[in-house]
Parts: structure tokens; C-alpha cells; sequence
């Protein structure tokens, strides 16, 4: 290890322990109610290119917990012309708040400010959520028409803690990638690259949430590393991998098409919609990689639990969740008895969906089956038909729900695929 990054980690570490107590926002948010960093953008963008706009800062669109929050969020809006912005919630069902999510993923709703008649998905309106921001209906909700409406918004990101030596500060840490650092070179072994950023005071970074997962990609974006970084996971007894700075395995996001072997894990940084995936890698493979180190206590820094809107399965030996009316990402279905030889005729249908900060993708792992599989966007729209014996695919859809349906009465093999957020 090369002295001079010894010493350059070394003054960076006491310099950001005198300084790491403010409570800060990235650069153009602002601090709201001591917990929240808000931007509000006055661009009249539709729904997923503002949830675009927000995950690319490791964010999502803002999430309402309280009549405090609700009030300065509409304060804030006021500064603009408009009538209405897009806000971090999403509805599945019409008059039914129990069917709405925050964007963040902690479930759902324990505070709403819904206009009379809303949340109303169908009539043309759909499931996302805009907050008035004018008039007598001022910071009351209703809902919109996600890809017709144009309208502002507002991001949230977590907040974190001010240290001037961290150049990339988010949720409490600080990401130190290794094509950044001086003295050293930008590719190592797993093993090499666990020293590295121990010397460093530092461990080779840990993943909680899929918020983290884009501000990692976005720290990558338009840098000399385009294929892939290597993780600070390590599999130590066959396929369970924990990660090495001894943080909860809270959160994965293995590509479930992943064929290869390795005790190590890669992050794909591709161009690819869905890139982030975790994929099995060889320990000893010089890659680039990612260096954590935690700045202070001071910021809460828990992520929410993964979702499964889905009640409790009646029959404990039956996992195809055969129609399912509502399945959250992330999550696994197959066809009714899979993977029986002669499965019970049946015909079923199961619909997936995730937050609305995310679209959603289905990674099909075995497929064997006479009759199609017919995969609809949440329009209705066909996105795939499979059928036959194939090879391991993914469908990608362009909103955050899909409907499956399969007619099982043929008797075959079946399928078995996994669902995510993307």
C-alpha cells in the first residue's frame, strides 16, 4: 500500500472527525424540519421522468409522513407558477388508502391529505399522486395521470453529515471509488482491494437499499468504468454471502438470470435500464471497487425494509402465489404445482407492481410450458408471449406494473420467475 494514500486517508479521516456534526443536504437541496433534503424542480416533466430525475440523485419523489412535512412541501411549491406537483406516493386501488405507497419503500401510507373522491385510479386518472399547490385546495392531494401529465416536483434524498474532505457524501457515509484515489491503482483483487480500504479507514462498501444502488450508479456515470465494480461481499459457506464490514444482509439484488461462479460479488455499471445487479464473481479477478466508511451516528441512517403487498397464502405448499391481486417487488412466482410433471389445470393470473419510484422487470429462470405465458404492461399492452422450452430471460416493462396470465391445464413442466424493482 502506498504511503501517500496512507497519509492522504489519514488526514482526510481527522480532518472530517473535527468537522462531521451538521446535519447537511447535497449540493441544491434544502434542509426541511431538521430531517428532510429537498429540491424542488419547476420543469413540467411526467411521472417517470421525475422519478428518473430523483433516483438519479439517490432519491425518490418526496415522501409525506406528517401535516408538518405536508406543509412545507407546499410552502415550497408556492414558489412556483404551478398548480400541482408530483409527490412520492402511489395507489393501486380507487378509495382505498391501505393500496398506497410511499416511493421509499416503508410501506404504506401513515399520513394522507387525499381531496374528497381520491385516490381515484381509474377514470383516467391512474395511481400516481400529485399535491395541489394553489388555491383553496392548497396541499391537498388527488390523483393524475402518470405518462399524460406534465407538472414540477419535488426530490427527496436522505440527509447527511457535513465532512469537507468527502467528495461523495450520502445518507451518513462516505464512497471513496478507487479510480479516485491517489497513489494507488484503481483495479485490485478482492483481497487487495479489502486492504486498500481498510488502510484507508474505510471498508469495501455494503448495499441497503435500492436508493443506494442508484447513487452508487451515479457515481460511476460518465467515469472511466463502465463494466462493473466488486462489492465488499464474500461468501463464506456456499451461496450465503454477508457482507465484510459485518452490516446486516438487509437488502440483495442478484440478477436472477446469473449463471456464474465466484465467492465474491460484482455491481454491474452498464447502460443497460436495469443495470445495478449483483452477479457472482471470482475473488481474485482484478476489478474496480468501491471503499465505505461510515462519517458519524449523528444522521439515522436505516433503510426500509423490502415490500410484499401480498396476503398470507392460504396453502403453505402452494408458492405460486396463483392469483395474486396485489405482489410488491421483490418476489418470486411460478405456475400453479411447479414443478411437478402433471401440475393441477388451472388457469391463473397474478399482478406485480412496485413503488412508483421503480419499473419492474421479471426474470423468467426455467420455462417449460405448452401454452403461453402472456406478460401485459399495466395498459394492457402485450409485452411477451413466451412459450416452448426456452433459456433464461427478462421482460422489462415501462411502468411499475405488470399482469401475468397462464392457462396450466396442459400439464407441463411450468416456469418459475423472480420479479424487481428497476
Amino acid at each position: 500500500m502506498p504511503k501517500l494514500y496512507s497519509l492522504f486517508f489519514l488526514f482526510f479521516n481527522l480532518f472530517s472527525i473535527i468537522h462531521a456534526s451538521e446535519i447537511v443536504c447535497p449540493s441544491g437541496f434544502q434542509l426541511i424540519n431538521q430531517n428532510k433534503c429537498l429540491k424542488l424542480f419547476s420543469t413540467n416533466l411526467k411521472h417517470l421522468e421525475a422519478e428518473l430525475t430523483c433516483t438519479s440523485y439517490g432519491g425518490t419523489l418526496v415522501n409525506i409522513n406528517n401535516a408538518i412535512d405536508n406543509r412545507a412541501v407546499s410552502n415550497l411549491a408556492a414558489s412556483t407558477s404551478a398548480t400541482s406537483i408530483w409527490i412520492g406516493t402511489f395507489c393501486f386501488s380507487s378509495r382505498d388508502i391501505s393500496t398506497c405507497y410511499n416511493d421509499n419503500g416503508s410501506g404504506n401510507l401513515t399520513y394522507t391529505n387525499f381531496a374528497a373522491g381520491y385516490p381515484n385510479v381509474g377514470e383516467g386518472y391512474g395511481g400516481c399522486v400529485s399535491m395541489q399547490t394553489s388555491g383553496p385546495t392548497a396541499g391537498k392531494w388527488i390523483s393524475a395521470p402518470c405518462e399524460v401529465a406534465g407538472m414540477p416536483f419535488v426530490c427527496e434524498v436522505p440527509a447527511t453529515v457535513a465532512d469537507p474532505t468527502c467528495t461523495h457524501n450520502y445518507n451518513g457515509y462516505c464512497y471513496t471509488p478507487s479510480h479516485e484515489m491517489p497513489g494507488s491503482s484503481p483495479s485490485a483483487s478482492f483481497f487487495d482491494a479489502e486492504k486498500i480500504c481498510f488502510n484507508g479507514g474505510s471498508k469495501m462498501v455494503s448495499i441497503h437499499s435500492k436508493r443506494e444502488i442508484d447513487y452508487i450508479r451515479e457515481i460511476y456515470k460518465d467515469s472511466e468504468v463502465t463494466n462493473q465494480i466488486t462489492l465488499g461481499a464474500f461468501s463464506y459457506d456456499s451461496d450465503v454471502f454477508n457482507w465484510v464490514d459485518s452490516s446486516r444482509w438487509n437488502f440483495d439484488y442478484f440478477d436472477p438470470l446469473d449463471m456464474s461462479f465466484g465467492d465474491c460479488l460484482g455491481m454491474d455499471l452498464s447502460e443497460e435500464p436495469n443495470s445495478g445487479m449483483w452477479t457472482r464473481v471470482n475473488c481474485s479477478t482484478s476489478n474496480y471497487f468501491l471503499c465505505k466508511r461510515k462519517i458519524t451516528s449523528t444522521v439515522p441512517t436505516k433503510e426500509a425494509e423490502n415490500l410484499q403487498g401480498i396476503p398470507p397464502n392460504p396453502d403453505p405448499f402452494d408458492f405460486s402465489h396463483c392469483n395474486t391481486t396485489l405482489y410488491l417487488a421483490p418476489g418470486q412466482i411460478t405456475s400453479l404445482g411447479y414443478p411437478i410433471s402433471k401440475p393441477p389445470a388451472a388457469y391463473c393470473t397474478w399482478k406485480l407492481a412496485t413503488v412508483g419510484a421503480y419499473r419492474l422487470g421479471i426474470y423468467f429462470t426455467d420455462i417449460s410450458v405448452a401454452k403461453s405465458v402472456y406478460i401485459y404492461d399495466e395498459y394492457g399492452n402485450l409485452l411477451a408471449d413466451p412459450s416452448g422450452n426456452l433459456s433464461p430471460f427478462k421482460v422489462l416493462a415501462p411502468t411499475n406494473i405488470m399482469t401475468i396470465t397462464h392457462d396450466g391445464s396442459s400439464g407441463d413442466h411450468g416456469f418459475s420467475a423472480t420479479f424487481l424493482s428497476y
